[in-house]
């Protein structure tokens, strides 16, 4: 590639890669929330990255993502059948999610501007996905599916509304979850863009080490104790999110990562009393593996 042709792609490789960093933050956050909610059920739960059924959006992966890694349909039980029906919602999806936009001739502002209006088509076609879904799963499955999703979503979904309902915010919790995630993107860019700059890596991880620690912190001071207990048990019995490493077919998403680690150490606990004992042997047999 020619000097002037790096010159032309740098801005774009330059915010490409402080998206990365968002990204490698969201996981991050979700990765130590879910080693503390290894300590007990007043701990903060969490999980690893990616998204789920009810839990696409910031932060997170699409529904249709999580349903391409190979363990999350063996543990939801899917048929051929299902298989085929979800390959043609997945090409649905696939066709409605294609922008275009200049990045390389757009200023920051204006790339401001278009993540933020796919953010809100994104949600859009997660909740028409959702419906689609339910026409394919059975409610076991949903309900499955949602509890994989928010273990691997970790502190993000709590920017989901339906987990915001289900924990019965208030607005007051709903506005400064929404301050500190802003709060939080704002200083990483700030911070990032020097950074990458000097190319030091071992600057860059402690620097992203010290924001997901505050951002834990954070969001665990909004929460109240009840919360945090009603939000470990949406997650319902642990799923090994290292299962959601790897390449397409399967084992796509890589959103796991030491949050997988988490989930699988969660599963020594035995699971949860009063699961119908589902708990108790799934979270013992992944506890053991």
């Amino acid at each position: 590639m020619s000097r002037l042709s790096q010159a032309q792609f740098a801005p774009k490789l330059r915010f490409v890669a402080m998206l990365a960093m968002a990204a490698g933050l969201t996981l991050q956050s979700a990765s130590i929330a879910n080693a503390q909610g290894r300590g007990g059920r007043g701990g903060f739960p969490g999980g690893g990255g990616g998204g789920g059924a009810m839990f696409g959006g910031r932060g997170g992966g699409s529904t249709l993502g999580l349903l391409r890694a190979e363990k999350v349909r063996e543990e939801l039980g899917i048929d051929e059948q299902q298989t085929e029906a979800l390959k043609k919602l997945e090409e649905q999806a696939r066709e409605q999610s294609r922008p275009d936009f200049d990045f390389r001739n757009a200023s920051e502002e204006d790339r401001r501007e278009f993540f933020e209006k796919m953010q809100s088509q994104r949600e859009e076609q997660e909740k028409e996905t959702r419906m689609q879904l339910q026409t394919v799963l059975t409610l076991e499955q949903m309900e499955r599916l949602d509890e994989i999703g928010i273990q691997a979503q970790g502190l993000m979904a709590l920017s989901s509304p339906e987990v915001q309902e289900a924990l019965t915010m208030t607005e007051d919790q709903k506005k400064k979850l929404t301050e500190i995630r802003s709060g939080m993107e704002t200083k990483m860019r700030e911070e990032m863009r020097e950074i990458m700059q000097s190319r030091d890596r071992e600057k860059m991880q402690t620097a992203m080490e010290s924001m997901r620690e505050n951002m834990e912190k954070e969001v665990m001071a909004v929460l109240t104790t009840e919360q945090k207990k009603k939000f470990e048990e949406m997650k319902g019995d642990p799923f090994d999110l290292e299962a959601l490493r790897g390449g397409r077919g399967g084992e796509r998403g890589a959103r796991g990562g030491r949050g997988g680690e988490g989930g699988g150490e969660r599963g020594e606990r035995g699971g949860r009393g009063g699961r119908g004992g589902r708990g108790g042997d799934r979270g013992g047999d992944r506890g053991g593996e």
